[in-house]
This record gives C-alpha cells, structure tokens and sequence, in this order.
C-alpha cells in the first residue's frame, strides 16, 4: 500500500497544478468550460498560470475560507485535495442539501495513479487526519457529477453514501451528494 501525505498548497506547485488540471481526465470534471469540441478535454479554455493564480492564490496565501493541499503519495506529488466549511458557500449547502459539515473534492493530478486504489485510500485518509480533526466538524459531504462513476466509486469505498442528487446552479448536470459521518478509518490504520 502506497504513503499518502498532504501539505498545504504552494505558489511553487502553481505550474504543477496547471498540469494537472489540464489533464484530460481531471479537465472533464475540474475544467470550467467545454474545449472545442463541447466535450470537455484540453484546448483553448485549458487552465491557464493566470486563472491558477487568481483561483488558488488565495488559498496559498491563507486567505481562501477553502483549505488547499496537495496530495504526496510515497513522497511525490500527485494531486490536489481540498476542504471547507459548509456554512462558508450558503448557497451551495442550500442546493445540495447540506448547510452544515464540511466538503470535499479532489483530483488526482498524475494519470498513472488513476484507477489503481489510490483515491479511496487519499480520501479516508484526509478525513480522519486534517477533516475531522477540525474542531466541530463531524460531517462531511461530497458532490461529485453524476456521470463521474469514478469519483463516487472513491467516495462510496472511501465510507460516503450516496444521499440525492442536487442541481446546482452553473453546473451542466446534477451532482451526487456523498456523506460520510466522522468515525474510525473506513480503510483501515
């Protein structure tokens, strides 16, 4: 089994993230508008260092209410996981359904850690050490598309239940709401 770690997100690892980002497989669920062809994927609409800066700059500056890491398996960086409070986005809690808690997205970053077991492990992980460490926060949510089979096979083996599916605002589909009550590892030590 591989060694998960986290550490707070950097402007160092802003060209990284960039990268990452404008992998196909993260693009499709992390991208803010369709490439050229209406299917998501790289092209012109792809993260540029400038949007990485303006969206992820605050958080690496300790001045975003979201809580950005990156993901470190067997020391090397192959992602990007994040967590805020709920009652920080009202809007988001009240479409989803869920106005208190925390949340949760991630993207692994690196193709070759895709599809080998290594979300689960991350996500129950980051809950027991950094979310449910937090003072008050006994719950946690996820809302991953619902056509993204692969994220809510991570969060269901992770410990999440589906709950509903919720549309929120700006998103081109409905999002599968996940909860997970805090408890002990769902993956093991």
């Amino acid at each position: 089994m591989p060694e998960v770690g986290f550490r707070p997100l950097r402007r160092s690892d802003f060209e990284r993230l960039r990268s990452w980002l404008n992998q196909p497989h993260v693009y499709e669920w992390w991208g803010t508008e369709s490439g050229p062809d209406g299917l998501g994927g790289p092209g012109p609409h792809a993260a540029t260092a400038a949007q990485v800066a303006e969206e992820y700059g605050p958080a690496a500056d300790g001045v975003d209410p979201t809580s950005r890491f990156v993901i470190l398996v067997d020391g090397v960086p192959a992602g990007l996981i994040q967590w805020y409070r709920l009652c920080d986005s009202p809007e988001y809690g009240a479409a989803i359904g869920e106005p208190t808690g925390a949340g949760v997205d991630l993207l692994l970053g690196d193709p070759g850690r895709v599809g080998r077991g290594i979300g689960p492990l991350v996500i129950d992980r980051f809950l027991v050490e950094v979310v449910f460490a937090q003072p008050g926060v006994r719950r946690c949510v996820a809302g991953p598309d619902v056509r993204n089979v692969r994220s809510i096979r991570a969060f269901t083996k992770a410990g999440f239940e589906g709950v509903r599916d919720a549309l929120v605002s700006g998103e081109p589909a409905p999002e599968h709401v996940m909860v997970r009550i805090a408890s002990e590892p769902a993956l093991g030590p």
